[in-house]
């Protein structure tokens, strides 16, 4: 047997009068929080809900969304929470697909969603039940919906083994430890905020949870609670040091994922982190969510630099025909270890395209370097074919980011009569600052090759983000998929 739920366990045993999560007014210790957890295993109990079906949320963080977790795997049923910012008929796709028995919400839903709607306020939990499924190690743990910044998300199936796996990576990797106050801002859907949990459930440290990412009120939990450890996307990272100059003395331990940070925003952002140990971080869903790391040791020789693989991922690059790419060649990232997760739900086509003989295909292009280290070049699906050329957007992107104007930037091809994609940039101001289209490109064409340099700049007063930080491209060249349509020359 092997299950995700007794992480609980063995830490409610160990430490069960510790502060284990903070939320709002609410403090649990881990024997309370365990106790709730049990509440919830009696209520789905007494509601039919079986091994092997699917339990549903659709909520922002909250403490239910994590004893709901734990207690859906203890009675063996799957957990699948969903993004938080969707729509109905969003949820509704969510649902045929996931095929929930019931779907917890923090919200009202009005209509037919094709499953039982409860309202977790309405939820009255009575008596505990100490039942624990016999799980395997392979059973799924949960069902955790990729951010879908390109395409249809897809229901990845991570394993109790899976997570139980990821649990080593936390420790030797990211050196999360008992005595860390962790803030957890960053959304319990995704499989980051997830893992960070239960990593941190697991080594009895203590968890500030917040319902969504706000300035303000991070400070104010950083202060109040004396955190230690944030692990943001850079927007987040970046969007604080715009709004606070004063230094955070308590934090001692910083993880960014998910983008790059320019050098000049880096600098910017460790006037307010002044005593920090600094990680970048890369890892997916579908590999729960391992991937590399670059270590403190190594981060100021190489911030650009994703790292090396973690202690229980193997990794290798490949190139388009499929050979393993050599130090200095561009090549997909690919995956291999305990933690690589079951498959696609309800998606044997899926599966079969992206995992194949235990490798796990990421559509993320890098370079690896003689001492093994990653950099990041692109996703595949972002590469800008123009005019023959093939452009990485995050190379543009990173031009454009050592600018002293900018604050964001996002690069992207958009259909081109002439050029078949030109490359077009997406861009916001720092705070207090002022972009010229003209001025910047100006900037560009000294420092790179013509056919990279954006044939338009627009600026934006922000850029669309999904929960986790990432700039949805997708909706960029939705949105401005007719900029080129009378364009008929060269230029």
């Amino acid at each position: 047997m092997l299950n995700v739920s007794e992480v609980l366990d063995r830490s409610s045993e160990k430490w069960p009068r510790k502060n284990f999560l903070f939320f709002n007014d609410r403090t649990f210790t881990f024997e309370t929080f365990r106790e709730m957890v049990l509440k919830w295993v009696s209520y789905l109990r007494k509601s039919g809900i079986k091994a092997g079906e699917v339990v549903s949320v659709f909520s922002k963080n909250r403490p239910e969304m994590l004893e709901l977790w734990m207690a859906a795997n203890r009675i063996g049923a799957i957990y699948s929470p969903y993004n938080f910012n969707l729509k109905p008929e969003e949820i509704k796709a969510l649902v045929r697909d996931s095929r929930p028995v019931v779907l917890f919400t923090d919200t009202p839903l009005a209509g037919d969603f094709g499953t039982r709607i409860v309202e977790l306020d309405q939820v009255k939990l009575t008596d505990a039940d100490e039942f624990i499924h016999q799980t395997d190690p392979d059973d799924v743990s949960t069902l955790l919906y990729t951010s879908g910044t390109e395409s249809a998300p897809k229901g990845v199936m991570n394993t109790h083994l899976n997570w139980y796996s990821a649990l080593i990576s936390s420790i030797h990797d990211l050196d999360w430890r008992h005595e860390d106050v962790f803030l957890l801002s960053i959304p319990v859907y995704h499989v980051a905020g997830l893992y960070t949990c239960l990593g941190f459930m697991n080594v009895g440290a203590s968890v500030v949870l917040e319902a969504a990412p706000n300035p303000a009120e991070i400070v104010s939990l950083i202060k109040s609670h004396h955190v230690t450890y944030l692990i943001f996307p850079p927007t987040l990272f970046i969007g604080l040091s715009q709004f606070v100059k004063e230094p955070f003395m308590s934090v001692k331990k910083c993880i960014s994922f998910g983008a790059f940070i320019s050098e000049s925003q880096f600098n910017t952002v460790s006037k307010i982190f002044p005593d920090v140990q600094w990680r970048n971080y890369y890892g997916m869903t579908e590999t729960t969510p391992m991937g590399t790391t670059l270590l403190p040791n190594q981060f100021e020789a190489r911030k650009e630099s994703i790292g090396r693989p973690h202690i229980n991922i193997s990794l290798k690059l490949v190139k388009e025909d499929g050979s393993e790419a050599k130090a200095g060649e561009v090549g997909e990232i690919l995956m291999k270890g305990p933690t690589v997760a079951k498959g696609y739900f309800n998606d044997e086509e899926k599966t079969r395209a992206a995992f194949n003989g235990g490798w796990v295909r990421s559509g993320d292009l890098a370079v690896m370097d003689k001492e093994g280290f990653l950099y990041f070049v692109d996703r595949k699906k972002d590469i800008i074919r123009t005019g023959g050329e093939n452009v990485p957007s995050v190379e543009v992107e990173r031009e454009l980011l050592t600018h002293r104007s900018i604050g964001e930037a996002a690069v992207v091809g958009i259909k081109h009569p002439y050029w078949m994609e030109a490359v077009t940039a997406f861009v916001t101001a720092k705070k207090d600052q002022k972009v010229d289209a003209d001025e910047i490109m100006e900037y560009l064409k000294p420092r790179m090759a013509n056919y990279k340099v954006p044939k338009k700049i627009m600026i934006l007063p922000s850029l669309p983000h999904n929960a986790s930080g990432k700039i949805l491209k997708k909706e960029l060249r939705e949105h401005y998929k007719d900029l080129y349509l009378n364009d008929r020359v060269k230029g």
